[in-house]
Order: structure tokens, then C-alpha cells, then sequence
């Protein structure tokens, strides 16, 4: 019932919009020949990938396998000179033994009337020890002799003094002043009672002189003593004692005690 010229304008118009429809079909939905490219080279890149990973690890294996191969060639090298050393030692040490077996050894013969028999080694073996027995009783003696008396003699002038008498030991000193005899250690001297009583008694006398008698030994102890005397002004003097025998005084005239 429309006219002619609106059936075409219809026409048209349901054309223009299927048009419109397919072209808007057509930009939002993607082509299917380009997705399958996209994931085609999406695997070729991950097979590229995976192929440039195993070319690495191939390449350290490689490195490894060169290194391994550098020290093993360099252990070769020093034990292929070591040996080459060893083998000129032993060369050297087969040329030694072979100069060594070449030498003679030529003994000179020996006089049978030179050779010492059993029993002339005996004899001397005998001759020894008499030697050795003669020896060690002249070693006896000689200490025997050490160990005798030490007689000491009135001598020289100015005797007029009255001797007190102190034995110097090496390590300790001797009162002979006073009856018994007393020993006192080097280290107590000083402060000891009977060597203090003994220093004032000759301080206070007019003829009271200390007498050390020295032994050969004892020279710092007489030091220490003298040392103690001149302090206080104690009139003293010494005797060298030769030996190591017991002192006899005997030859002195028993002083009378003071009150």
C-alpha cells in the first residue's frame, strides 16, 4: 500500500543497516587468520626460548667439561715431569751403585804378631782397673784430708785484743763465741739475738774484736756481716779458711766469760 519510492527508500534503509551491522560484526570480532599466526609465533618463541636455554646449559657443560679437561691436562703435564725427575734420579742412583760395585775393597793383611790376642786385652783390661782402684783411693784421701781439722794459729802482731770468732758458710755463719757453738742462716743474721748481743758486747768492750772466718765459699756472707758491723761502728776482721774441715780453735786461750 506504500508507494513505489518508499518500498525502495525501506529497502535501502534495511540494507544500510545490515551493512552497518556486519561492518560492527567485522571490527569487534578479531580475524582468525591472525590469531592462528599470533599463536603460531607464540610457539615458535617459546621453542626459540627453550632452544636458547639448552644451548646455555650446553655451553656450561662445555666450559665445565673444558676446564676439567685444562687441570687434567695440567696434572698430567707436572706428574709427566715428576716422573721424567724421578726416573734421572734413579738413573743417577744405578750409575752410583754400579761405580760402587766397580771399587775393590783390597784389606791390607795384618801381621799375626801385631794382632792383640784375648789375653793381651785382658792384661790391659787388668792394668785399668788397678789404675782406676789407685785413683780412687788417692780421691779418698784427698777428701779425707779435706775434711780434717782447720787449725787456726795464733800470728802476726797486735794479739792484744780478744778474739770473738764467727764462722762464714755459704749460706749461714757460726757463732764460735759462745758455748755450745750455734749455726744461724745467712737470711736470720740480722735480726738474731746472740749475733746482736755479740755486736754490742764488742762496741762496748775496749779490746772486743769479731774474727770472720772465711771460708772459700762464703764471701757474700761475710759481706753481709761486715756490712752489719760497720754499720754500728763493731771493731772486725778476717781470716781466709782453706778447706771445708771443722775449725779448730784450740790453739786460742779460752776467753773468761764477762759479766
Amino acid at each position: 500500500m506504500f508507494p513505489f519510492l518508499s518500498i525502495i527508500a525501506s529497502v535501502i534503509g534495511v540494507l544500510t543497516m545490515m551493512i552497518a551491522t556486519l561492518a560492527l560484526a567485522q571490527t569487534d570480532t578479531p580475524d582468525v587468520a591472525q590469531i592462528e599466526e599470533f599463536e603460531q609465533k607464540t610457539k615458535e618463541l617459546r621453542q626459540t626460548d627453550e632452544a636458547i636455554e639448552n644451548l646455555r646449559r650446553e655451553i656450561s657443560v662445555s666450559n665445565s667439561s673444558a676446564l676439567q679437561l685444562r687441570e687434567q691436562k695440567q696434572l698430567l703435564s707436572m706428574t709427566v715431569t715428576q716422573l721424567e725427575e724421578l726416573l734421572a734420579e734413579l738413573e743417577q742412583v744405578e750409575k752410583e751403585l754400579a761405580e760402587q760395585k766397580a771399587v775393590e775393597i783390597v784389606i791390607p793383611p795384618v801381621d799375626q804378631s801385631l794382632r792383640e790376642t784375648a789375653a793381651d786385652m785382658q792384661s790391659q783390661a787388668d792394668a785399668l782397673r788397678s789404675e782406676v782402684a789407685q785413683l780412687e783411693k788417692d780421691l779418698a784421701e784427698r777428701i779425707d784430708a779435706s775434711e780434717a781439722n782447720v787449725t787456726v794459729l795464733p800470728q802476726g802482731s797486735g794479739l792484744d785484743f780478744i778474739p770473738h770468732f764467727v764462722e762464714c758458710a755459704a749460706d749461714s755463719i757460726v757463732l764460735h763465741s759462745i758455748n755450745p757453738t750455734k749455726r744461724i742462716r745467712r737470711a736470720d743474721v740480722a735480726k738474731d739475738e746472740d749475733f746482736i748481743a755479740l755486736m754490742e758486747k764488742v762496741v762496748n768492750g775496749t779490746r772486743d774484736s769479731i774474727v770472720f772466718l772465711v771460708r772459700s765459699d762464703a764471701l757474700g756472707t761475710y759481706r753481709a756481716c761486715k756490712s752489719l758491723c760497720d754499720e754500728r761502728d763493731v771493731r772486725n776482721g778476717k781470716i781466709p779458711i782453706v778447706g771445708q774441715g771443722r775449725i779448730d780453735l784450740s790453739q786460742f786461750a779460752t776467753e773468761e766469760p764477762r759479766e
